[in-house]
């Protein structure tokens, strides 16, 4: 029997059998065992590949972080040697509020001296000259030439001369020519032969490309980390990328998570229009943006054209991104964005149409009622109407607000200082515009149609005006000198005088520019800090700094104060919206502007020209030229309703201390109702630190015990103009979670940084912040944004409820953050500080903190905000600590900053300006960058002696100003650009201090229990109120100044444990109509 089978087995076709294997191979049961196989094999590489991406990440950031340790140790042993002077640049980017404050370091600094005026003059003849020789010498070479040929025609044999005829049969070719001729010939066989090779290697090039992006079309994007869920959304072939400088050709892919971008072209140099050698094709630079960050996205123009976009992430970074393919690509892009990525930061509206956009902001109603400034509506109504910092050709303008810049002193109170603001530049002047209106109605006659006549051929925004403005500093000195041909222009022409450029535009008819936003913001752009050669002008006068009016003194910072005041002014806030009509509103085109005189060259419109359609290359490399060069007008933001006017003065919000002379009126209320007092008082001990919100008033006493209380504006009437009532008070902690050996017991001293770094932490307003959650007050900005006011008040009022109290100094080194309804315990972390945390300031923003800690580092915080935390950190991997970021947690730790080598005993942060400046033990003054975690610069205040002298104390403003306080009573006011603007004595330790609403008012409280009013230029005391009798105050604070429709008020906590309310009298003189700026020198 198994003989039998087995000889059937052998007769058996071999086939058979593997068909049968075939068969079992392909079952169900096989296949699936395959595909797991296969499934579990990616899944491990997956695996495999993110594990190495993770480690190399987590290894990065460890190296990152020793070597900015490293060069924080390398700054204090090398910088006080080094005289080589640093460089500084106005930054790429700008703060929350739209401005560039801050100058960044300079590592690639020019001196220009080859682009000088006079020199270039010379070099420019000696190049005439040698291409003059050049061309003489070619010519002879040529004629001599010819003439060889010529003699020697007879000596060609006939076949041999047909070939010669082709080229130059025709005896009347010039011989210059010759040379040429030949030169293409052989140029065009070696261009021959070179194609021919590089047609066979290109052959195999692109099989091999093309296979390669069959295998992986994204693979170029993915060697950056992905988030495990992330997946690709959308394709984008054809994109330029716009910034300042250059424009970048590209492709874009767009993920759930990220926007990647690769080069696929050149780079062009924005004002040359040449290719960037440093950035040649083939040299890729890929580039990701985390769209966690995305905050806001704006329709674009770009050569006139709506085909653009620009977003807006929350590390302060700008996009520019302009479609070629029109835009079609560019709206699918946003509603990709939109509907299928996870934008969980982004607020802004569906449409990218700017008048869509404009009306559902409501800002206006903001702006009418006082809540915010002039400047911060001018920058968001420039955003709105297209105008970007990215594109050179669409810059964000400003007015000139002021006409005397030749007074001694100037009274912003007096309207005569003012420009008129119902009239564009160029019809100030009415014999200038006489002139204008009669050209203007004979530019028919010149073959003009209605279409094309303009009354002003020049802009009032365009490059040159720009640049113009911002010459002294980079990139905009390299950017002028490009649009130059590789040198300054003419000495006389530069921007030199601000009185001088005020008067060309009153009266030259080639001249209607507007200002720009720095002139309000910047000093820096006043003076020549890099030494660059501007050249002498025709009276020889030498070019340096920009002669400022009179009532400046001298001073860039003073004039820019002064400046920005004005722009603030009464004046200016009732007659801002009629320029606003001329430039974004419904005088900017048609009838209207004609009336107005407000009629520009029609290439500035959009809409005006179709690119596309025109086919001749000269006209549209004309029409190109002249969209890049000579200005465009915003987009129109109101077509046919007139902009409002801003309510009075008496009907908007305004701060406490507004202006100067307000200090003269202030008076203070004790309230009996309170915890702390010398006769009911049952705290023993001070009012360390006070937080105010909207309806309640938080006091934090040294025993470490927090009194509620309620707080609200009085009817008319009532004897007193507030209401004062002891909500709640209970214990803040535990006794074994003490704050400090040093608990500060009433009628005792403060000790000094000195004295508590032997021993421990003193407890102050620097131990302590309160917030509702920077999650719950963006909401409620975005609602007050929406002017749902009532809707937004409301919202603030219930999240009070849920508010945190965060406090660091304890003995386990943690910052924890309790509840202030119950006080409960919610979170408690060291942030990775090695040792005790010594201060801590929270942003107005209630989302970021820093702390400063004993190991001589600073850390950035995200609370309770975790989209922000994952926007500012690696999400995607690992946070600044190399821990996995955790959603959950209130306190997120995103960034290390390495400036100090010694302690840190003071910080203050201006989230608006994203500026963190903190002061040490050694009384260095460190300045960072808050969003994304940059070391900036060290300043060393001025020191009577050469014993260690510590930061005591360090308040900054929105302003870029900042006031520090050190341990031998000396107080000093610089700029965040290490701009010293006065030093004084104090005359006793200072306990705390801020700076008002505006910028321009110091206000402390120390030792002696007075409450000190000075002025931030020159730190003159303006005002004292005496409180002496309730102890050394320990505290100040004031009523958060937004979203906030009331008046504001100066809580000030003292050493007796009462705190005092200040205010200003509204039963005082009044005040006086001239208000003179310069009465100080």
């Amino acid at each position: 029997m198994i003989g039998t089978d087995f000889d059937h087995a052998l007769d058996s076709s071999f086939n058979v059998y593997c068909e049968d294997q075939r068969k079992w191979a392909e079952t169900d049961a096989v296949r699936d065992v395959e595909y797991d196989g296969d499934l579990r094999f990616k899944q491990l590489s997956t695996k495999h590949k993110t594990a190495i991406a993770e480690t190399k990440t987590a290894l990065s950031l460890r190296a990152t972080n020793a070597l900015n340790r490293w060069h924080a140790v390398e700054r204090s042993t090398i910088d006080l040697w080094n005289s080589e002077q640093c460089h500084w640049v106005l930054p790429a980017t700008t703060d929350r509020l739209n401005r560039r404050i801050l100058l960044t370091r300079n590592f690639e600094y020019n001196d220009h001296a080859k682009a000088s005026y006079e020199l270039m003059l010379g070099l420019e003849r000696e190049r005439a000259n040698r291409e003059r020789e050049e061309r003489r010498e070619k010519k002879a070479r040529a004629k001599e030439l010819w003439d060889v040929v010529k003699r020697n025609s007879n000596a060609f044999s006939p076949q041999d001369s047909s070939d010669l005829d082709t080229a130059m049969g025709d005896e009347s070719l010039p011989p210059e020519e010759l040379l040429s001729v030949e030169d293409q010939h052989e140029t065009s066989e070696a261009g021959s032969k070179s194609s021919d090779d590089m047609m066979s290697q290109d052959s195999v090039d692109g099989i091999e490309l093309v296979e390669e992006a069959k295998a992986d079309e994204d693979g170029w994007a993915k060697m950056f980390i992905w988030s495990d869920t992330e997946t690709v959304v959308a394709r984008f072939d054809k994109v330029m990328m716009v910034t300042l400088q250059a424009i970048t050709e590209g492709k874009i892919l767009l993920t759930t998570h990220g926007l990647y971008f690769r080069q696929t072209g050149n780079v062009i140099n924005v004002m040359t229009k040449e290719t960037d050698q440093k950035e040649k094709q083939g040299d890729y630079h890929d580039q990701r943006w985390r769209l966690s960050r995305l905050t806001e996205v704006h329709g674009r123009r770009f050569m006139l054209r709506a085909q653009a976009i620009e977003l807006f992430f929350s590390d302060s970074h700008e996009l520019f991104l302009n479609f070629s393919d029109g835009a079609r690509d560019r709206d699918r892009f946003y509603a990709k964005i939109r509907n299928s990525c996870q934008v969980p930061m982004l607020w802004s509206p569906k449409s990218l149409n700017p008048r869509v956009v404009f009306k559902k902001s409501k800002l206006s109603n903001l702006w009418k009622k006082g809540i915010i400034s002039n400047f911060e509506y001018l920058m968001q109504i420039n955003k709105m109407a297209g105008r970007t910092f990215n594109d050179i050709t669409q810059y964000p303008v400003f007015p000139w607000v002021l006409a005397d810049y030749t007074s001694e002193s100037i009274d912003l109170s007096d309207s005569r200082v003012y420009r008129d603001l119902t009239k564009p530049v160029g019809a100030l002047n009415e014999s200038r515009l006489a002139g204008l209106i009669e050209r203007y109605n004979d530019l028919v006659a010149f073959g003009f149609s209605e279409k094309e006549k303009f009354l002003y051929g020049s802009h009032y925004s365009s490059p040159g005006v720009v640049l113009h403005y911002l010459i002294r500093q980079e990139p905009f000195t390299t950017m002028a000198i490009e649009l130059q041909s590789g040198r300054f222009d003419c000495p006389d022409r530069l921007f030199f005088d601000i009185a001088g450029c005020w008067r060309s535009c009153n009266t030259s008819t080639s001249d209607v520019k507007e200002l720009v936003p720095e002139l309000f913001t910047c000093p820096e752009v006043f003076v020549n800090t890099n030494g660059f050669p501007l050249g002498q002008t025709q009276d020889e006068r030498s070019i340096e700094n920009v002669a400022l009016p009179p009532w400046a003194k001298g001073s860039a910072h003073e004039f820019v104060r002064i400046h920005r005041l004005a722009l603030e002014s009464d004046y200016v806030s009732e007659h801002l919206n009629h320029w606003i009509d001329l430039v974004f509103g419904y005088k900017q085109r048609g009838a209207e502007a004609e009336a107005a005189h407000n009629v520009f060259h029609y290439l500035s419109y959009e809409g005006a020209v179709d690119l596309d359609k025109i086919t001749d290359e000269v006209d549209r490399n004309a029409t190109e030229s002249h969209i890049q060069n000579f200005g465009q007008t915003p987009s129109q933001l109101l077509t046919k309703e007139a902009h409002p006017s801003k309510y009075p003065g008496h009907a908007r919000w305004s701060p406490l201390i507004h202006n100067e002379e307000v200090t003269e009126h202030l008076r203070y209320h004790t309230p009996s109702n309170q915890v702390g007092g010398k006769k009911k008082g049952t705290v023993k001990g001070a009012a360390v630190s006070i937080h105010v919100l909207s309806d309640f008033v938080i006091v934090v006493y040294a025993n470490m015990s927090v009194g509620t209380y309620k707080f609200s504006t009085s009817r008319s009437g009532s004897k007193s103009p507030f209401s004062f009532k002891l909500d709640k008070h209970k214990g803040f902690c535990r006794k074994e979670l003490s704050s400090s050996r040093n608990a500060i017991k009433r009628g005792s001293a403060a000790p000094s940084e000195m004295e508590s770094n032997k021993s421990h932490l003193s407890v102050g307003s620097h131990s302590f912040g309160i917030t509702i959650g920077g999650e719950a007050r963006e909401s409620i900005r975005r609602k007050a944004q929406q002017s749902r006011l009532t809707s937004a008040k409301d919202s603030l009022s219930t999240a009070e409820l849920h508010a945190s109290i965060v406090s660091c100094g304890y003995w386990d080194d943690t910052v924890k953050v309790h509840s202030v309804d119950g006080l409960k315990l919610t979170c408690s972390d060291t942030g990775g500080h090695r040792g005790p945390v010594r201060c801590l300031a929270l942003g107005d923003d209630g989302a970021l903190m820093v702390t400063g800690g004993n190991d001589a580092t600073c850390r950035v915080w995200v609370v309770d905000h975790p989209d922000m935390a994952v926007a500012l950190s690696d999400g995607y991997v690992k946070t600044a600590l190399g821990e996995a970021l955790d959603r959950e947690k209130q306190l997120i730790c995103c960034h290390i900053l390495w400036g100090h080598v010694a302690p840190i005993t003071c910080v203050s942060l201006s989230s608006d300006l994203d500026v963190v400046v903190s002061g040490s033990l050694d009384g260095a003054v460190c300045v960072h960058t808050v969003r994304r975690g940059t070391y900036v610069r060290t300043i060393r205040p001025l020191n009577r002696t050469n014993a260690i002298n510590a930061a005591r104390k360090i308040t900054l403003h929105g302003t870029g100003d900042f006031c520090v306080a050190m341990e031998d009573h000396t107080l000093h006011s610089y700029t965040v650009n290490d701009v010293h603007l006065a030093s004084t004595d104090a005359g006793e330790a200072l306990n705390d201090m801020l700076i008002t609403s505006f910028g321009s008012v110091l206000v402390t409280g120390g030792e002696l229990g007075w409450i000190v009013c000075r002025s931030v230029r020159d730190l003159l005391v303006l005002s004292v109120l005496d409180l002496s009798r309730q102890g050394p105050i320990r505290c100040l604070s004031t009523t958060p100044d937004d979203l906030n429709p009331t008046p504001q008020y100066l809580f000030v906590g003292s050493d007796d444990g009462t705190v005092t309310i200040v205010d200003e009298d509204p039963q005082s003189a009044e005040r006086s109509e001239t208000v003179d700026f310069n009465g100080r020198n």
